[in-house]
């Protein structure tokens, strides 16, 4: 076999595999602002009709489904601050009919 069939598998010198890793970096509280812009990595394990959906919003909204995740989560997070968990779990109950009329006719009482 000659050298020219031997496939190269680093492009790379040998200094830049031995070099040592960068210092991590020091651990502080993070502010709100932060935890923003930190990206963490995400499994979301969703049902197929979660996908569907998901799928349908992304379509309708042009965005990135991460940012339509966040944007479910902090509609999740702030109902349930801003109603309390009583009548959180009413709205959760009406949203799981999975019927937009009776969620219109439900929400209705909740206008400002």
């Amino acid at each position: 076999m000659s050298k020219d069939k031997i496939p190269k598998l680093f492009d790379g010198s040998v200094n830049e595999l031995t070099k040592p890793s960068k210092p991590k970096r020091e651990d502080r509280p993070l502010k709100s602002k932060d935890l923003k812009k930190e990206k963490m990595q995400k499994t979301l394990y969703i049902s197929r009709d979660m996908n569907r959906k998901l799928i349908e919003l992304y379509a309708d909204e042009g965005r990135r489904q991460s940012v339509i995740v966040e944007d479910a989560v902090n509609l999740y997070y702030y109902l349930k601050l801003a109603l309390g968990d009583k009548k959180f779990n009413e709205l959760l109950s009406a949203a799981k009919r999975e019927d937009p009329d009776f969620l219109r006719g439900y929400m209705e009482k909740f206008k400002l």
